[in-house]
């Protein structure tokens, strides 16, 4: 007697080493034999049906939706273990590479949530967990490269790829705005310093001010100038090099005025010559504010660019941050009042009760200037290659390169995979349904 379906089908499941789970859930479940029963089919009865799904809880739930797993990947036409095991592999990788984004990009984020006030944790979290989520599922939908799907799994890689791309972008970048938070405002107090240090309001330099500016660089070279041996023939080259920066003229000027010089040609005088023909001209009104402006050059190298800022440019500080960087130490620079009394110069340490723009820790006033600075720095950094000063943000800006690159070769990799291909099968799944259909049918 030739076997029946239903045997050939028992005896292909115990034969085949990629059904243990089948087989090891039969062993498991606890049955009821009644060799009496007439109708074959009844003779065996389940006492407790096997559990395949649970309920899960909302962190089980949480938890699948940040953390892919390698059936997600396949279809359930066809499955064996070597498939399974390549799927999973590309499962952790493309999970580790979101999650790492997740993680990177969540301050970048945050700053852009910061407009939804109180709320500005959750409604962050929730923008960082749908950014994850969509991730996750163009890389698994890029996996159904069936023949009618390719150019769609094709065009969902790609998207897969640019999200990648935009997060690892930002990734160190968000990692800087955790490690450099205080030196991010502190550097860009200072590049607005520098470049407005002698500009008041578009006005001509203020003549006192490049007096004790150029004083001070003349002064320094000077002292480099005596520390220079001229009997030795090497350092002589060096000595004509500093005289000429020091008495530097410009080439062919229209006037040999003084302040006609000063204001037109700055950039090509020597800081001695700035010196001296500024001294031909400045009043002595001008002289009488040389002892305040030494003082607010003191501060100026003692405080942070933040404080010095607050101090002799409120208003310019509250277009950048918010807050008060001297919070607690207002008494320590109430001495200085009297140095700046009678003088052109703004020198503010109060913080009116009403000033809600002065309360507070130090923040930015808009954050959106704060991830553009963050990245300016950041990739200034890169490019100049300070990648020890960058830190940990450098090192989580690779990690999240090789990562993504790394999920994106194995997404495409296994969507090629015929057992893949197959396993999301119409040809295989009508012929299982029909090999259950006959024997089921089966006498």
């Amino acid at each position: 007697m030739s076997p029946s379906k239903k045997d050939k089908l028992f005896n292909w499941i115990i034969s085949q080493p990629d059904l243990t789970f089948i087989r090891k859930k039969a062993n498991e479940t606890p049955i009821a034999y009644n060799p009496e029963e007439t109708d074959p089919s009844q003779r065996i009865k389940i006492l407790k049906e096997p559990v395949y799904f649970k309920k899960k809880s909302i962190f089980q739930k949480l938890g699948d939706f940040v953390w892919v797993k390698g059936k997600q990947l396949r279809g359930n036409a066809y499955a064996d273990e070597d498939l399974d095991n390549n799927l999973n592999q590309t499962a952790t990788f493309l999970s580790l590479s979101t999650i790492w984004d997740f993680i990177c990009t969540y301050p970048v984020v945050y700053y852009f949530a910061k407009a939804s006030g109180s709320f500005v944790l959750p409604v962050s979290s929730l923008y960082a967990l749908i950014l994850l989520g969509i991730s996750n599922a163009t890389g698994k939908f890029a996996m159904n490269r069936g023949k009618e799907n390719n150019r769609t799994a094709s065009f969902l890689l790609i998207v897969f790829f640019s999200l990648s791309l935009v997060k690892t972008l930002m990734s160190g970048v968000g990692i800087d705005l955790v490690q450099r938070s205080g030196e991010i405002k502190n550097v860009t107090a200072k590049e607005y310093l520098n470049a407005n240090y002698f500009i008041n309001n578009g006005k001509k330099p203020a003549y006192s001010e490049l007096l004790l500016s150029a004083e001070n660089e003349c002064k320094r070279l000077a002292g480099e100038l005596e520390k220079i041996d001229i009997s030795k023939g090497g350092q002589r080259r060096l000595y004509r090099d500093l005289q000429q920066k020091m008495f530097r003229k410009p080439e062919n000027p229209s006037s040999s005025d003084p302040k006609y010089l000063i204001d037109n040609h700055l950039t090509d005088l020597g800081s001695c010559n700035q010196k001296d023909l500024i001294k031909s001209f400045i009043d002595k009104s001008d002289l009488e504010l040389n002892k305040p402006l030494v003082v607010k050059d003191n501060l100026r190298n003692t405080l942070s660019p933040m404080s010095y800022l607050y101090l002799f440019n409120r208003n310019q500080y509250y277009n950048i941050f918010k807050g008060n960087p001297l919070s607690g130490t207002e008494e320590d620079y109430k001495n200085y009042i009297k140095a700046f009394e009678n003088t052109n110069i703004n020198f503010r340490i109060n913080c009116l009760e009403n000033d809600l723009e002065c309360k507070g820790s130090v923040r930015w006033a808009n954050p959106g200037m704060a991830i553009n600075e963050a990245s300016k720095q950041f990739y200034g950094k890169v490019i100049n290659k300070e990648f020890a000063s960058l830190g940990f943000a450098f090192v989580g800006f690779i990690i999240s390169i090789l990562l993504s690159l790394t999920a994106v070769v194995m997404l495409y990799s296994a969507s090629i995979n015929p057992k893949l291909i197959a396993s999301r099968s119409n040809y295989l799944k009508a012929l299982r349904n029909e090999i259950f259909t006959d024997i089921k049918n089966e006498k």
